[in-house]
C-alpha cells in the first residue's frame, strides 16, 4: 500500500507541472486550506497512460479530495514532527536536490573518462614528492622534460616506499587501483610524456606513461603447482613439473593431472581458479595466464610459490552498463563527487554575484595572526562585520570563523585560513541555491510536497488503519464472525496439522504420543517440542486438492508423496474436510485485507465529516 502512495524518486526525469495560467486559481479548499488548480492538474496528469480507463478531471476529483483529507489528518496528528519522518524526508530531499546542485555536464564527462580508463592498462614511471613542495615539483618536472636521469631523481627525491625496489618503474596498472587524481594523470597523459603535477592525500605526483595494452577483463584458468618449500631443492619440483608437462603433451587430461598431482588446494576443483582479473595473482603468473589462448596450457614457469602449468579456459568482460554502475558508486566517494559540485558552485556564484569584502577579510587575517586562530575564534565570535555576500544573503566575520576550520599548525594562520575563502564562497552559494529550490523550480516543489504529504499520509494510515488487524486481534475475529458467509470456499479444503520426523522410529513414537495425549491445537506445538526436542517439525494447512502432494495423499486419494528432504516421515493430526472457514486463521490474509479495506472506508467517511470541502466548479471546468 505504501508504494501506491509514496511517489517514485524520479530525480532526473521529473514530471513537469501543467502550464500555469497567468494566475493559479484556487480549485478547492480542504478544512479552509486552498488547493490550486495547478496542484490538482499535477496529480491528475501524474499517471497519464497508466490507467486502464482514462478519467475526466471531474471523475478524478473525489479521489484527489480523499487524498487531501488524509493529508489533513496527518498534519493534524503532527506526523511530520517524528524523528523517523524528518530523517526520511531530509534524505529524500537531499537526493532530489542533487541534480540541481551538480553540473551534470562535468559529471557525465567524468563518468565517460573513468569508463575509458577501464578499457586499458598502463605501465608508468612515477615520481612522488611531499605535499607542500610545489616549487620542487615544478623544478624536477622541468628537469625530466629536459632529459634528466629519471632513476637518479627518484633515488634522491621520491618518497614512494616502492622506489627502492622498482626505481620508479611501475608495472601495468588498472583503473580503480589508485586515487582518481593519480589515475587521471596516469591514463590521460600521452605516452612517453611527463604529466602535469597531480596531488593526492599522499603527496605530489609526476607520471610518465611508457606503454599501454587493452584490458581484456577477467579470465577463468586452472593450474598445476609443484610447490617449492622455503629452503627446499628447486630441482626436485622442476623435475616433477617437467614430468607432468610431458604427460600433458602425450594427451593426458589437464584436469585429471591437476586433481592428482597439484600441490595447490585448487586440486579439489581440478585446479580451477575461477574468474580473476589483473592484480589478483602474482604478476608473473598473470603474464603467462593472460597471454594464453582459450583452452591452451602453458609451458612450466616459476613464481615464488613454485613451478606452474596454467590452462586458460575463457575470458569475459563486464557490460558497459555494469562497469559504469560500479564507477558511479566510486564517484560518490572520491574527488569525482566534488568536481561537478564545484563547477555548479562557480555557475551559482556568477548568477548570485557571490563575493567577499577584501578589506574585511584582510582585517580578519591580521587579527588571526595577532591573536592566534583559537583565540581569534573566541574574540571575534560575535563580530557582525559583513564578509561574504551571495544574493541577499550575508555571512559575517563571526559566522565565517564559526565553521571551525582545521588549519595546518605548521603554516601561518592567515595563510592557512586564506585558502578557505574560495571553498566557503562555494558552500554559501550552494546553500543559498538549496534554500531557493522550491521557489525556483515548480517541478522540484511539486515532488518535494508530494513526498512529504505521502510520507505523513502513510504514517497516519498505519496508525489509523493498516496496523489495526495486528494490534486488535479481537476486532479482526469479530469482523470475521460478522462476515463469515463471505469465506465459503469454492472447493473443499483439508484443514489440519502435519507433523514431520526424520526417521520412521521417531514418527511412530510421535503417533503413539498424539493418540495417548490428544493435545489441543493450542497445546500441540509446545507439547511436541518439549517431548521431541529437535526431532519434530509442525505445519498447519488449510489447502484444496492439487496444491500440496502430502495433503492430496492424506485427504484426496492422491499417490504417496515423494519427499526428498530430511523430513521424510509424517503424521496428520486433527484433520478434517471443510467447505467454509471456521476461524480467522483459516483465511487470515483474506480477512485481514477485507477488514483493512473496510477500516479505510470508515476512515475516509470520518474525514469527510470532520473536514469541510469547498469546490469552485467554475475553476474545475478549466482543468485540463
Amino acid at each position: 500500500m505504501k508504494k501506491l502512495i509514496i511517489p517514485a524518486l524520479a530525480i532526473l526525469g521529473v514530471l513537469t507541472l501543467a502550464a500555469k495560467a497567468p494566475k493559479d486559481p484556487t480549485l478547492l479548499k480542504v478544512n479552509g486550506k486552498p488547493v490550486t488548480l495547478s496542484e490538482f492538474e499535477y496529480f491528475y496528469h501524474k499517471n497519464d497512460g497508466n490507467e486502464v480507463e482514462h478519467e475526466t478531471p471531474q471523475e478524478y476529483l473525489q479521489r484527489f479530495i480523499d487524498y487531501k483529507l488524509k493529508v489533513e489528518r496527518a498534519i493534524e496528528e503532527r506526523q511530520d514532527t517524528t524523528s523517523g519522518f524528518q530523517k526520511d524526508f531530509r534524505d529524500y530531499r537531499r537526493d532530489l536536490a542533487e541534480p540541481y546542485l551538480t553540473d551534470t555536464t562535468v559529471y557525465n564527462q567524468l563518468l565517460e573518462n573513468s569508463y575509458a580508463h577501464t578499457l586499458k592498462e598502463v605501465k608508468i614511471d612515477h615520481l612522488m614528492l611531499p605535499l607542500g613542495q610545489q616549487a620542487l615539483a615544478d623544478s624536477l618536472r622541468q628537469a625530466l622534460v629536459n632529459g634528466a636521469d629519471f632513476e637518479a631523481i627518484v633515488a634522491q627525491y621520491s618518497i614512494d616506499p616502492q622506489s627502492k625496489q622498482d626505481h620508479g618503474h611501475y608495472d601495468f596498472i588498472r583503473a580503480g587501483m589508485f586515487p582518481y587524481e593519480f589515475e587521471e594523470i596516469a591514463f590521460e597523459t600521452p605516452l612517453n610524456e611527463w604529466s602535469n603535477i597531480g596531488q593526492t592525500a599522499y603527496g605530489l605526483h609526476i607520471v610518465r606513461p611508457v606503454a599501454e595494452r587493452p584490458n581484456i577483463g577477467e579470465i577463468r584458468a586452472a593450474h598445476i603447482l609443484a610447490q617449492v618449500a622455503q629452503g627446499a631443492d628447486d630441482n626436485e619440483a622442476k623435475a616433477r613439473i617437467d614430468s607432468i608437462y610431458g604427460l600433458l603433451q602425450q594427451g593426458y587430461s589437464f584436469e585429471n593431472l591437476a586433481k592428482t598431482c597439484s600441490d595447490c588446494p585448487s586440486k579439489a576443483k581440478s585446479g580451477d581458479l575461477g574468474f580473476f582479473g589483473r592484480g589478483k595473482m602474482v604478476p608473473e603468473f598473470e603474464d603467462v595466464a593472460f597471454a594464453l589462448n582459450n583452452n591452451e596450457y602453458s609451458e612450466p614457469f616459476r613464481t615464488r610459490f613454485g613451478w606452474h602449468i596454467v590452462k586458460k579456459y575463457e575470458e569475459r568482460k563486464a557490460l558497459p552498463s555494469e562497469i559504469k554502475s560500479g564507477i558511479k558508486g566510486l564517484m560518490k566517494r572520491d574527488v569525482r563527487n566534488v568536481r561537478p559540485r564545484v563547477a555548479r558552485a562557480a555557475q551559482l556564484r556568477a548568477e548570485y554575484n557571490a563575493r567577499y569584502d577584501q578589506q574585511a577579510f584582510d582585517n580578519l587575517l591580521k587579527e588571526v595572526d595577532r591573536l592566534g586562530y583559537d583565540s581569534a575564534k573566541v574574540v571575534l565570535a560575535n563580530d557582525a562585520t559583513p564578509l561574504i555576500f551571495v544574493g541577499d544573503s550575508i555571512v559575517s566575520v563571526g559566522e565565517f570563523l564559526a565553521a571551525d576550520y582545521r588549519l595546518n599548525p605548521q603554516e601561518k594562520p592567515s595563510a592557512a585560513l586564506s585558502y578557505r575563502m574560495e571553498p566557503r564562497l562555494n558552500a554559501v552559494a550552494m546553500t543559498y541555491e538549496d534554500h531557493r529550490l522550491e521557489s525556483k523550480y515548480p517541478e522540484f516543489r511539486a515532488l518535494v510536497n508530494e513526498y512529504r504529504d505521502g510520507l505523513m499520509l502513510v504514517a497516519s494510515l498505519e496508525k489509523n488503519v493498516w496496523n489495526r488487524p495486528k494490534e486488535d486481534p479481537e476486532g479482526l475475529k469479530a469482523y470475521f464472525e460478522q462476515n463469515r458467509e463471505n469465506y465459503t470456499f469454492s472447493s473443499p479444503r483439508w484443514k489440519g496439522y502435519i507433523v514431520y520426523a526424520q526417521t520412521d522410529s521417531i514418527n511412530q513414537e510421535i503417533k503413539a504420543y498424539l493418540d495417548r495425549v490428544d493435545p489441543t491445537p493450542e497445546q500441540l506445538n509446545d507439547s511436541l517440542r518439549a517431548n521431541f526436542p529437535g526431532e519434530v517439525r509442525i505445519e498447519r494447512a488449510v489447502l484444496p486438492q492439487g496444491e500440496n502432494q502430502i495433503v492430496d495423499f492424506i485427504a484426496f486419494g492422491g499417490p504417496a508423496p515423494k519427499i526428498t528432504n530430511r523430513w521424510r516421515f509424517f503424521t496428520p493430526y486433527l484433520g478434517e474436510i471443510i467447505n467454509q472457514a471456521e476461524e480467522v486463521a483459516d483465511v487470515r490474509n483474506k480477512v485481514t485485507n477485507d477488514w483493512t479495506a473496510a477500516l479505510e472506508e470508515q476512515f475516509i467517511e470520518e474525514l469527510r465529516k470532520a473536514y469541510p470541502v469547498q469546490i469552485d466548479k467554475k475553476v474545475l471546468k478549466k482543468a485540463k
